[in-house]
Formats: C-alpha cells, structure tokens, sequence
C-alpha cells in the first residue's frame, strides 16, 4: 500500500461526508426517524473514513480527493464534476416534467432545482467570463 506524500488535504473530502452527513441525521433525528438517523450517523462515519483512507493512496481518486493532484487531474474532476451536473440537471428536467403531467402543470420543487441549476449557470458564465 502506497501512501502519497503530497501537497493537498487529506481530510477535505472526509470532513465534508462528515459535516453534511451530520446535519442530514441530525434532520431526520428530528423529523423522528431516530433509528435512520443513527444509521446515517455509521454510514456517514464509515464513509468519512473511506475517503480519508483513500486519499492518502497515491492515485488519481486520491489526488482528487485530497483537493490536490496536477492538472490532468484537476481536469478529470472538472470533466467528471460537468457530467455530474448534466445528469442531475437531466433528471430535474425530467422530474419537472413528470410532476407537470401529474399535477396539472405544477412542476414542483423539480423547477425549483432547474431555477437555481440556470442562474447557477449564467452566474458561472458571467464571472468566468470577466475573469479572462
């Protein structure tokens, strides 16, 4: 096992899975699924400690994961990162339109997403664009 010595945040990634983790079992603790909620606090426990574990290999993941890596890898996880929002804009798209055919026109918290995912958008290309 191949441990990296390199420059980045070995906790980044796992201390992220922990806080966000936190706050959904804290949520459920209180919407009164107490027995998810503790479920939530293991698994988010473990996975915190697979990513911490994880990033100190000497891989790509591991580089991505630490918040460091050259530029090849920066640019695998910016490819990866823009595919990942294409498929979860894809899927509200299509939540939107399913929720309109059940709910008379309503399209629900899907266009809530798509609303947020296009002035996301249009911030991005904005500042992006001043930047160069």
């Amino acid at each position: 096992m191949s441990y990296a010595q390199t420059a980045g945040h070995r906790g980044a990634t796992a201390a992220i899975l922990v806080v966000g983790g936190g706050g959904l079992a804290a949520a459920t603790w209180i919407g009164g699924e107490h027995g998810l909620a503790l479920g939530l606090v293991g698994f988010y426990a473990l996975a915190g400690l697979a990513a911490y574990l994880w990033s100190g290999r000497d891989s790509d993941v591991g580089a991505i994961l630490r918040a460091g890596g050259d530029e090849r890898q920066r640019r695998l996880d910016r490819a990866a990162t823009a595919h990942a929002g294409l498929a979860m804009g894809a899927a509200a798209i299509l939540g939107g339109i399913v929720s309109a055919a059940r709910h008379h026109g309503d399209i629900g918290q899907y266009g809530v997403i798509c609303v947020v995912g296009g002035v996301a958008y249009v911030v991005s290309l904005a500042t992006l664009r001043r930047r160069s």
